[in-house]
């Protein structure tokens, strides 16, 4: 059996927290003598708690620990390495504090904000596991950004989400400068600017001053029309004018007028206000749309102005005919009467052409006789040779100069009724017959007489026709024919003779050509 002082023994060491009460004479520093370890006797030692558990706060008031003694969790004399709070720090719900973790706190692990450097008791401090020491104040952790410069309560701007934005202040009910219009997209470093102060990283948030614009932006005007600058701008927009109307840009020696009154100031003034621009000549503000076509010469470029008016748009052009005739290219005939858009077109680059290097005909008039009319006829396209300004169809032509001579009846006739056909080509132009295989009038007009009278191999319809209106027959003469007229022959009409035959579309065909010529072949046996 063992002994009274044997049973006296420690049943194990204590933990490292515990080592100096070690020894049998420490024994009633935690224990009663025939009792259980008493609650106070743990708190006479853990003061902090204690004061906690007094003041009903913290996770050991919780509904959890309340009502359970200490040695129920924290147990000893397992040996100097156990751990007597033995707490799972990842199942560890701390709600039960009192306290509990939001958004970037959650996501912390628990000793980045359980440590030393956020403990102000000096006691505690010295203990590297507790978990006592802190406070809900967001200061008492965090190192104070502003300097104590604007409110020691965070969460009245910032989230526990992030603290480099304050979604929670409203700069419209928390500050003296409510933001509208352009402020509102401006980002809060562009105006409170980021400084050192105390050798610290600081940003201004107090004490701007800010009843005028120029307090913070500068003065691109250099006062020169006062520092109202409510007069003509907006909070919208800089660059956006209130009113052309509240503006005299007569300050400025230029005076608006015509379509330049409607202009967006910005469609000038495309780097600011401040910059002076020339206004001499219309091209300091306008690129020349004719890229360099009206030259003068001395090299200059002829101003706008000479053409175009501001009570106009610039389509709008006062260049008239009499200064056209000044040109290098007077209309005359039809072009006088024109407009400027048949002839001056939008070239390859869609810009409207005004200067002409190639003036002839064909420059800008398809040549319809191209690949048919001989061009010893025109020379280099010179259309000018057969036709005029006046009137396209008048054509001056000296037929005498090729094989077949104009006379009669074909001097009436317009060139289209003999040299063109009624089909076109695959350019689009009427099919021309210039050069023809001869000069017989069966090469245009129809033999109505189906070869009765072609001697030699050659059907000359001139030894009987003149080439008159209505085909006249002035040259025939029956008396040189085969049947000499006599006695009353000479009295009877052509067609008690010569009759139709047979059928020939549109027209019957008259015989001429009658054999035998007996009598007995007209007026029968009776």
């Amino acid at each position: 059996m063992f002994s009274a002082s044997q049973g006296q023994f420690s049943p194990g060491d204590l933990s490292e927290p515990h080592k100096q009460l070690e020894g049998i004479k420490n024994c009633t520093q935690c224990h009663s003598v025939g009792s259980k370890i008493q609650e106070n006797k743990c708190l006479s030692c853990h003061k902090e708690l204690n004061k906690q558990i007094q003041s009903k706060k913290g996770f050991h008031v919780s509904s959890q620990v309340k009502g359970k003694s200490c040695i129920s969790c924290h147990s000893e004399h397992h040996g100097r390495k156990f751990d007597a709070i033995h707490m799972d720090e990842k199942k560890f719900d701390h709600k039960l504090t009192g306290y509990t973790l939001e958004e970037a706190h959650a996501k912390v692990s628990c000793r980045e904000c359980h440590t030393a450097k956020n403990i102000s008791n000096a006691s505690l401090k010295k203990n590297k596991k507790t978990y006592l020491g802190l406070y809900t104040q967001c200061l008492s952790c965090h190192e104070d950004y502003h300097q104590k410069t604007l409110s020691s309560s965070c969460l009245e701007c910032h989230s526990m989400k992030t603290f480099k934005t304050a979604p929670k202040f409203n700069h419209n009910t928390q500050s003296k400068f409510a933001l509208k219009g352009a402020h509102v997209k401006v980002s809060c470093v562009d105006c409170h600017k980021i400084t050192t102060k105390n050798d610290k990283k600081f940003q201004i948030f107090k004490g701007m001053p800010f009843s005028k614009c120029v307090d913070c932006h500068k003065d691109p005007h250099e006062n020169k029309f006062g520092n109202n600058c409510t007069k003509c701008h907006n909070e919208n927009s800089w660059k956006s004018i209130k009113s052309q109307d509240k503006f005299d840009h007569n300050q400025t020696g230029y005076p608006l007028e015509g379509k330049h009154v409607g202009v967006d100031c910005k469609k000038c003034h495309t780097e600011g206000y401040s910059k002076n621009l020339a206004y001499g000549k219309c091209y300091d503000c306008h690129k020349d749309y004719h890229e360099g076509e009206f030259k003068l010469s001395n090299g200059q470029i002829k101003d706008c102005k000479e053409c175009h008016e501001l009570s106009q748009n610039f389509t709008f052009s006062n260049y008239d005919l009499t200064q056209h005739q000044q040109s290098t290219y007077t209309l005359t005939g039809s072009h006088e009467a024109t407009s400027c858009i048949s002839c001056h077109k939008p070239n390859a680059d869609k810009r409207w052409q005004f200067k002409f290097t190639d003036k002839t005909c064909v420059s800008c008039h398809k040549n319809i006789h191209e690949d048919y009319l001989d061009g010893r006829f025109y020379p280099k396209n010179s259309c000018e040779k057969c036709h005029n300004t006046n009137l396209w169809a008048e054509v001056t032509f000296d037929h005498k100069t090729t094989e077949f001579e104009l006379e009669g009846q074909h001097n009436e006739v317009s060139c289209r009724e003999c040299h063109f056909e009624k089909t076109k080509d695959v350019k689009g132009n009427w099919v021309q017959k210039f050069k023809l295989p001869n000069l017989e009038c069966t090469q245009c007009h129809d033999d109505v007489h189906e070869t009765q009278f072609i001697k030699e191999g050659r059907n000359d319809c001139k030894r009987c026709h003149s080439i008159e209106k209505n085909w006249p027959i002035p040259h025939f003469d029956h008396q040189k024919s085969e049947f000499p007229l006599e006695g009353k022959h000479k009295e009877v009409n052509c067609n008690e003779c010569h009759k139709p035959i047979e059928k020939r579309l549109p027209d019957r065909i008259i015989l001429y050509k009658i054999k035998p010529f007996e009598c007995i072949n007209c007026h029968g046996s009776k």
